[in-house]
């Protein structure tokens, strides 16, 4: 997936927006006004265009001068110099939960089944990393609990799978590794033990230290993906809660996908079991099956301090369903870490002063181009508006025509510096 700029310049007295074309009327005679108004009886040959629509016919007389970029005038010849950058980066975080609680089926746990969490959450996750529309964005994956000192947060510093940009098989191989040291079958397997939630989000939001330091305008964020709360090293949830807080207070959010446990039983005891077990908690035991607990209430609480709102929560009742909605999560997660906010070009023609008055915005989707209205309250659909009114460093979407962006992989978001102060919009 890739988002691109395309930053148009005029140089001179070019007529009407950036993106349409100026005559080069290098031999024609006519009269014209400021506006490009003039019926000439221009011979020359039609200006040369970069990436832009030609203009119209230079042997006729043009009343419509206005539409077609000055078409016969004879005034200031306006080129057009193209360049293209893309978005910034964004770079994405994965601490993965590997524990048994994923699919160890560990007697009287019915809910810990492989073929309900484990599997289809695996395969969205390794189709999302693989998938061509993930092109743009980075990921680095941790899987936690470590192997040993999993209650140390630096053991998962250095991710099973280092930032990779996408897409990329890397981390289908290292769930593959890992299946191999669970065993076959996975139900039963050796699966590793303990969530040490806290030690994972802060080893993995360090593991992005570097990478911050250099990369000023990149989008980061941690991914943390789960099926429950804390156990083992500190089970209490407030360290976690603030690991992502203070993270999130220094720019960098957390967003929670918390796979659920599944409710419905099996009809048939699982393979080796007697019976269903004696429950550690709640009804059931024996000949009837215990009651899944309820481990995600906190996970909202979780994303919330790390300033993405509330966790995306994955039912399992159905695997392909489960799939579906894990794909759903991690697509949204990169939707809303594209940025918003694009970084003011250099005026590509030295010498060249800024007129703020003289940038126009516009997002083609499809092939369909639309002008973005300049609105610094953002009260307006499909608008924008820079950073700073007395001192623009940037150009920030307001927030429909930034979900128009996020929204389509294949957007183009088209800036454009004018000859002239751009023209307001009515729709």
């Amino acid at each position: 997936m890739t988002h691109r700029l395309f930053y148009v310049l005029c140089v001179g007295a070019c007529v009407g927006l950036a993106s349409q074309a100026c005559s080069d009327d290098s031999s024609g005679e006519g009269d014209g006004d400021a506006g490009g108004n003039g019926a000439g009886d221009g011979d020359g040959d039609s200006g040369t265009t970069l990436d832009i629509t030609t203009s119209g016919d230079s042997d006729s007389d043009s009343d419509s001068d206005s539409e077609n970029g000055g078409g016969g005038g004879g005034g200031p010849v306006c080129e057009t110099v193209s360049a293209a950058a893309e978005l910034p980066p964004v770079y994405l975080a994965f601490a993965f939960d590997v524990s048994g609680s994923m699919g160890q089926l560990d007697q009287p746990r019915w809910w810990h089944d492989p073929e309900s969490k484990w599997q289809p959450v695996v395969e969205a996750t390794s189709a999302f990393f693989e998938d061509s529309s993930s092109q743009g964005l980075s990921a680095s994956m941790a899987l936690f609990p470590a192997l040993e000192d999993q209650c140390e947060s630096d053991n998962y510093a250095n991710p099973e799978v280092s930032m990779t940009a996408l897409p990329s098989d890397a981390f289908s191989d290292a769930f593959s590794d890992y299946e191999d040291e669970v065993g076959s079958p996975l139900a039963g397997g050796d699966w590793r033990g303990g969530t040490p939630t806290q030690a994972a989000l802060t080893g993995v939001g360090t593991s992005l230290d570097a990478l911050r330091g250099t990369e000023e305008e990149a989008e980061f964020a941690i991914v943390l993906v789960t099926d429950g709360l804390p156990q083992g090293c500190d089970a209490d949830i407030s360290g976690a809660l603030q690991a992502a807080e203070d993270f999130y207070a220094d720019g960098l959010p957390t967003y929670v996908i918390g796979i659920e446990n599944p409710t419905t039983p099996p009809d048939d005891l699982p393979d080796g079991w007697d019976d269903w077990g004696s429950c550690d908690f709640g009804d059931g035991g024996g000949d009837t099956p215990c009651t899944p607990p309820d481990t995600l209430e906190a996970l909202n609480e979780l994303a919330r301090v790390g300033g993405t709102d509330a966790a995306f929560l994955i039912d399992t009742g159905d695997p392909s369903a489960t799939e579906r909605a894990f794909r759903a999560a991690i697509e949204a997660i990169r939707e809303s870490s594209l940025a918003c906010t694009i970084p003011m070009p250099e005026n590509p023609e030295s010498g060249t002063s800024f007129d703020p008055d003289k940038v126009d915005v516009s997002v083609s989707v499809d092939g369909k181009k639309m002008r973005l209205n300049y609105d610094s309250e953002c009260e307006e659909s499909d608008s924008w508006h820079y950073d700073d009114e007395d001192d623009p460093k940037a150009i920030e979407l307001c927030e429909s025509a930034c979900a128009e962006l996020q929204a389509n992989p294949d957007a183009e978001l088209s800036v454009d510096f004018l000859c002239e102060p751009r023209p307001d919009i009515i729709r």
